[in-house]
């Protein structure tokens, strides 16, 4: 009986995507490569990828349709929305194919397009973080702050340093190969470096800044409630409506944080993967591990945004309760008509039997 372990083979890009088994026997050691479509490990990716796509699409209708949502808070959401959706679209498509295929067609552009999604992720979410707190911190000027102007410049920066970095890794690795021996000392110094500059400028400096950023809005939104309690009685009409403000801000707060943590938790593992692969030390670890600590939880990702600000946000939640009764009512006239007419249908065709 045989004893099976992984070992990964670095990719191009500094990510695994060739896997091979390395099985013990009583003779000795044997090396089996293992591809092609396995259902243990890709159905779970391919249906999670049909609800990042329905979901992301959804937010986007909604936006789309209903006027009350078109805020500007609302658009950093819905920018966020179409980097969640490429990830459903192409991201999970891409690493699928390159672990069923393991070619040069599939595992480079998977490598591009997730490192894309990540960069784009954590610039949205410090966006939609920094535009929480100026709406907190500068209520009275927060519209003359946060314009439209100031959305589509922002949004169009955070696409494009997303693009660069994903791509400014071809300018030393022109000849992507899935042969790992092809790199030499340069090309393998220069990755490591960049590994490490992409986390610290794309994970490390946003996770403090965001770590501040909410910290200030607990702190200005509780300073508000004591300001509120303290000049106002209780009865006041005025003191209530400041109340449920606050509320509400407190509120979209700690749904943008919970996205925060949800990043953290599913992409830190991906970085923390890309630096053992540089220094060779993941290759003890098991198939699962790998799948389920560092693959996996990315894509969930994509699929936890929209849930948490369509089902948490109330404005997105109302939208989508209205649309859910809009498409029921619609259900019901047409089955109604139908009955109507199958009755008026058998009406005449008994009153000509009659007459006959």
């Amino acid at each position: 009986m045989k004893n099976c372990s992984w070992v990964n083979g670095k990719g191009e890009f500094g990510v695994n995507y060739t896997n091979k088994m390395r099985c013990s026997s009583g003779s000795g050691d044997l090396l089996e490569e293992q591809s092609g479509f396995s259902a243990k490990f890709d159905i779970f990716p391919i249906t999670l990828a049909c609800l990042i796509v329905s979901m992301n699409l959804t937010v986007m209708v909604l936006f789309i349709c209903n006027r009350a949502l078109k805020t500007v808070t609302n658009s950093f959401l819905v920018s966020l929305a179409v980097s969640d959706l490429l990830a459903g679209l192409i991201g999970v498509p891409l690493s699928i194919s390159c672990s069923v295929f393991r070619d040069n067609k599939f595992c480079p552009p998977s490598q591009l397009i997730w490192r894309f999604i990540s960069v784009s992720t954590v610039l949205h979410i410090l966006l939609v973080s920094v535009d929480r707190y100026i709406a907190i911190k500068y209520a009275i000027r927060y519209h003359n702050i946060v314009t439209r102007h100031v959305f589509l410049a922002f949004t169009s920066l955070a696409w494009a340093t997303a693009t660069f970095v994903s791509f400014i890794q071809l300018s030393w690795r022109e000849h992507a190969s899935l042969d790992d021996e092809d790199d030499n000392e340069d090309t393998n110094s220069a990755q490591t470096i960049y590994e490490l500059t992409v986390f610290v400028l794309f994970f490390a400096v946003p996770l403090c800044i965001m770590a501040f950023t909410y910290y200030r809005i607990f702190v200005t939104v509780r300073y508000h409630e004591r300001q509120i309690w303290r000049y106002h009685c209780p009865s006041d009409l005025e003191q209530a409506q400041h109340t449920h403000h606050n509320t509400a801000q407190r509120r979209t707060a700690i749904i943008f944080l919970a996205m925060l943590i949800v990043f953290i938790i599913c992409w830190f593992p991906y970085f923390i993967l890309s630096f053992q692969e540089r220094f060779h030390d993941n290759d003890s670890l098991s198939a699962w591990v790998i799948y389920v600590v560092y693959y996996y939880p990315r894509y969930f990702t994509s699929l936890s945004n929209p849930m948490l600000y369509v089902l948490g946000k109330r404005d997105f939640r109302e939208a989508l309760i209205q649309a859910v009764r809009r498409t029921n009512t619609r259900r019901n006239e047409i089955r109604g008509s139908t009955t109507l007419t199958a009755l008026h249908a058998a009406e005449q065709n008994g009153g000509a039997l009659t007459n006959t």
